[in-house]
């Protein structure tokens, strides 16, 4: 996943975002947080299939 991509998933701005978070500058919200490690609590292929199914509800 680019940081594009990520930053899309997470509902941010764009990859500067991301790299602030990356770089101490930024903190991410506390939902984030916890998506994230839910997220790394998954085996790769669960977590790719909620990502997944999470785009099949972006706002258009």
């Amino acid at each position: 996943m680019t940081r594009e991509e990520f930053a899309e998933l997470l509902c941010l701005s764009g990859y500067n975002a991301v790299m602030n978070i990356e770089n101490g500058y930024r903190n991410p919200s506390k939902f984030t947080i916890r998506f994230l490690r839910y997220l790394s609590s998954l085996p790769k292929n669960r977590a790719m299939a909620l990502i997944e199914e999470l785009k099949k509800h972006e706002p258009k």
